[in-house]
């Protein structure tokens, strides 16, 4: 070794200055993906971020429906709600395919997680909603007469049996016999293949036709009341069972009070 040579280094040897500039072995693998990324002036090219696309999207088609909608309803409430619902909606929108794109399978656990969630709440929710509605439609006596408070929809349910057997009604008013679905008429023992379905009844769903029944007795807690007009309305008919006027009017009365219907023999 002379005295002008440069020792060896212990890390190796240096790199070219100029490798990169070059083809051979010292050019970085990616520099063909950097070259795609950017324009002919050397300044790497970025793509616009989700969120902006979808802000300028929701804001076209904000402007396309604003053109399009009767000039009574562009008013400065129902814009404001539109457009907080909108940007709102875009962002999580643009958040959720950001995660989604970055990271499919991460993305896809995630989503399983919160269906497992909102499924148990959804269920638990039901079951919350059910046992409340059959706990109100127990009621309470108070005396001689009974009371039932409303369930969340603000809706009266009552548990009553008819000849003997239970059965869950709702209260309308509205009805003019008590009305039961099929699946209550067979469990009270009425026979399906002998009645006549040529009654018409208004409903929820539209007027539908039901079969005239009478009712030997309904007990409701201490309150007994025979001989009751009833109809028996087809499955697409009714949800519950009805509880109606031709039931309410053989009472001495009844009230609404705070949300509590009392009954009174």
């Amino acid at each position: 070794m002379t005295d002008n040579e440069t020792p060896p280094s212990p890390w190796g040897p240096r790199p070219d200055k100029n490798a990169h500039n070059s083809k051979g072995p010292g050019k970085p693998e990616n520099d063909h993906n950097d070259s795609n990324d950017r324009n002919k002036s050397g300044v790497k090219r970025t793509r616009p971020p989700i969120f902006l696309v979808g802000i300028i999207g929701f804001l076209f088609i904000l402007v396309i429906a604003a053109w399009l909608m009767p000039d009574h309803m562009v008013t400065g409430n129902i814009m404001g709600s539109l457009i907080y619902n909108g940007l709102l909606l875009t962002f999580v929108g643009a958040g959720l395919w950001a995660h989604v794109s970055s990271s499919p399978s991460a993305a896809l656990r995630h989503l399983a997680t919160w269906a497992i969630i909102f499924g148990v709440l959804a269920l638990g929710y039901s079951i919350w909603l059910t046992a409340g509605v059959l706990d109100g439609a127990k009621g309470f006596s108070v005396g001689e007469s009974m009371s039932y408070r409303a369930d969340q929809s603000g809706h009266y349910f009552v548990q009553a049996d008819v000849n003997g057997t239970p059965v869950l009604f709702m209260v309308d008013t509205g009805a003019t016999d008590v009305a039961l679905t099929q699946k209550d008429a067979e469990n009270i023992g009425i026979a399906m293949d002998q009645l006549s379905f040529t009654r018409p009844y208004k409903t929820a769903n539209g007027t539908t036709y039901g079969a005239r029944v009478m009712l030997a007795t309904i007990d409701v807690g201490p309150i007994r009341v025979k001989n009751i007009a009833g109809a028996v309305l087809p499955e697409e008919g009714l949800s519950y069972s009805l509880l109606g006027m031709s039931f309410l009017k053989n009472l001495s009365g009844y009230k609404v009070v705070n949300g509590v219907l009392t009954l009174h023999p």
